[in-house]
């Protein structure tokens, strides 16, 4: 049966039946979402935290995980399906002054949490610490430079948690406001069990900088920018080469490939062959070769699904990476009820084989609070959480519930 096909074995027979993939074309951009199939019949459940909720990532155990709540980070326990707030861990105060804490990253040991501010700082939590509860468990701060921006959105960490990457969304006026990837060199943990880095530069890249994703043999990062530059509505992912970034950050750009309106998040499958990426303006997710988007740019892109209105977030769920859900977010109706006060928040549940060959993949929407954010799935791989910035929750979603 084709579920039982690797996602490489079917990017093969996609590219045939594709040919040069001329039949796939960058969505435009769009305000509203057409509706989708309601998915009531998923399992899920919610819980109210004291602020808006953003980055979430669980422990290396499937009782733990972690979310940053404005000014701290919250720990949960998730033992049961429906997680509760255990701690609070508050997080220094001059540099979540303003907008608060953002994206969280695990490093691979497990040992640590790494939680980006709009700031130019990168705050080191100790995991085991924050998961009793102790006032000592921020272990260091490492300060990037103003220069490359104070709006920091996500953070990815290398394979063996050598080296950290920053998505700065907004840069400064150095940069001429353009977004840059910040890139910081970890030490080992000192004796008192503090950690230091080191500092490197940054990268320039295109108008809001915001999402990264690493690939899975840790060669290349990828990076979104809303926009190429001022004067087109058209994001694009970057292809950014990883040892270089390392060491002369300015040089790593490998190529830059255009990625719909308004690209916010991306995420690289486990075989290493396709990349998708969340088109906020598009309301879409589109899928990219990752080979062709270092050898072949005009024909990359695989795929392109429809999804709710401004998607942001987006993970892998299911046996073999079969689905892949979008956090719907609709956060623009706000702005405007006459263009978007139609739409609905959700997550859209696509079915990855599907969107590959280019057939239907779209199997409806969960629905959820206001604004959902950012996923994070449970190391058992049966529970996924997701941050509802605009309600103030988080909601658990049964893995085994999806269609």
């Amino acid at each position: 049966m084709i579920f039982n096909l690797s996602v490489g074995q079917l990017l093969v027979g996609a590219l045939a039946w594709i040919g040069t993939v001329g039949a796939v074309t960058i969505p435009s951009c769009q305000t509203v979402a057409p509706p989708e199939k309601n998915l009531t019949s998923v399992r899920t459940a919610e819980i109210t935290v004291p602020a808006p909720p953003f980055g979430v990532v669980y422990a290396q155990q499937n009782d733990i995980a972690f979310v940053t709540l404005n000014t701290s980070l919250g720990v949960l326990n998730t033992s049961a399906f429906t997680p509760s707030l255990i701690h609070e861990i508050p997080l220094p105060a001059s540099y979540v002054s303003v907008s608060g804490g953002t994206g969280s990253a695990l490093t691979h040991n497990g040992l640590y949490v790494l939680v980006t501010a709009s700031s130019t700082a990168l705050i080191v939590v100790d995991a085991a610490k924050a998961a009793t509860g102790s006032p000592e468990a921020i272990v260091g701060v490492l300060n990037g430079t103003a220069a490359a921006g104070d709006s920091a959105i996500e953070v990815t960490i290398s394979g063996h948690d050598k080296y950290a990457f920053v998505s700065q969304e907004y840069g400064s006026p150095q940069t001429s406001g353009r977004g840059t990837i910040e890139v910081f060199k970890l030490q080992r943990p000192a004796t008192n069990g503090t950690i230091s880095g080191t500092y490197v530069g940054y990268l320039v890249l295109g108008d809001a900088v915001v999402g990264t994703a690493l690939s899975p043999d840790g060669r290349i990062l990828y990076a979104t920018s809303e926009l190429a530059s001022s004067n087109t509505t058209q994001g694009t992912l970057s292809i950014i080469d990883v040892e270089k970034l390392k060491t002369d950050p300015s040089k790593a750009l490998i190529s830059n490939v255009a990625a719909g309106c308004g690209p916010v998040r991306v995420l690289v499958s486990r075989d290493n062959q396709v990349v998708w990426v969340t088109a906020r303006e598009s309301n879409a997710l589109l899928a990219f070769d990752a080979s062709k988007l270092v050898s072949d740019q005009n024909a990359a892109l695989l795929a392109s699904v429809q999804v709710g209105t401004s998607p942001v977030g987006l993970i892998f769920a299911g046996v073999n990476e079969s689905r892949i859900l979008t956090a719907n977010s609709n956060r623009f109706a706000s702005l405007d009820p006459s263009l978007y006060g139609n739409a609905t928040t959700g997550l859209s549940v696509i079915e990855v084989d599907a969107a590959i060959r280019g057939e239907q993949a779209n199997l409806g929407q969960i629905p959820t609070g206001l604004f959902p954010r950012e996923f994070a799935i449970s190391p058992n791989g049966k529970t996924i959480l997701v941050t509802d910035y605009g309600s103030s929750m988080i909601q658990a979603v049964d893995v085994s519930t999806l269609p």
